[in-house]
């Protein structure tokens, strides 16, 4: 089974919630929970498209 590259590693968080899903997404990852990794990076997505001002959204989103 080949193993996918690694997604890159995200920006450092620019609120505690963003911190918050970064790290459930870094654990999963950890005990190799990739699906549960994959989930927490959609809703830090969501979560830093619903919620920031446009100056702490993620680079290339403006």
């Amino acid at each position: 089974m080949k193993r996918r590259a690694q997604p890159p590693t995200p920006t450092p968080p620019a609120c505690a919630e963003c911190a918050r899903f970064t790290n459930l997404a870094r654990a999963a990852e950890a005990e190799g929970d990739h699906s549960r990794a994959t989930d927490m990076r959609v809703l830090l997505h969501r979560h830093q498209n619903a919620g920031h001002p446009v100056a702490v959204q993620r680079e290339g989103e403006l």
